[in-house]
């Protein structure tokens, strides 16, 4: 439970939203319900290798913090005769297939969620994953019209917790980073988001339960918690 109370918490987002004009969203594992297969491409490639990821380890290590294969290498000193930029190209190719094949689905809230900030608010994406792969997603979602600023791993920039892409997202909407307002449900994000001089709602899901986002300027249960202010407003 968070240590504030709903109507609190619901005050603190009302109060960023009413100073930001441009809403910056992380895409997986808020948007859209991409982690599993994220995770079953990784341990796809490392089962090659003869290791087997744990799914709990992976949602903090991987996913949140963002230490990726390399941390996983290091965490259990596997020595693979295999180098980890050969490791990560074998697992986008996986999880591309995932995406193009519709078997990613985004959150029953999300499309209404985007829905409701489109008009009031300029809107990006700013994730981890390929814009090629968020856009196959939305598309067969049919929510590809929903959202014009897609920011992904290309063109190579610095990953999260580095704040380069919300700058560049910031910069695309037109907005200084102040008048910007960062979603995000990762450790990574939060970190990225306040190097950029931004504010972060962090979004809990059934996977970052555990994970201490007490850095974050508030903090909501689920989606729909920020729904429902949206749908009041």
């Amino acid at each position: 439970m968070n240590e504030t109370s709903s109507p609190e918490r619901i005050q603190k987002l009302k109060a960023l939203l009413d100073r930001c004009e441009g809403i910056i969203l992380d895409f997986d594992g808020l948007i859209a319900d991409s982690e599993p297969f994220h995770y079953r491409a990784y341990n796809e490639v490392f089962e090659q290798y003869g290791h087997s990821i744990d799914p709990e380890e992976y949602w903090v290590e991987f996913t949140s913090k963002g230490k990726g294969i390399q941390g996983e290498v290091e965490r259990y000193d596997l020595k693979l005769d295999v180098k980890p930029e050969e490791m990560r190209q074998q697992k986008f190719e996986i999880y591309s297939r995932f995406c193009q094949n519709g078997d990613i689905k985004l959150f029953p809230e999300a499309k209404q969620f985007i829905q409701n900030i489109n008009g009031r608010y300029k809107v990006a994406i700013a994730s981890g994953s390929w814009a090629h792969d968020i856009r196959a997603i939305l598309k067969n979602e049919n929510a590809d019209s929903l959202i014009q600023t897609v920011l992904g791993k290309n063109p190579p920039r610095p990953e999260k917790p580095f704040p380069d892409i919300f700058l560049e997202a910031a910069q695309e909407l037109g907005l200084a980073p102040e008048k910007c307002m960062v979603v995000e449900d990762a450790l990574k994000g939060l970190t990225a988001a306040h190097k950029a001089g931004m504010a972060c709602v962090i979004v809990k899901n059934r996977l970052n339960q555990n994970i201490d986002f007490s850095d974050a300027d508030v903090i909501l249960d689920n989606l729909s918690e920020f729904l429902t202010l949206l749908t009041r407003r």
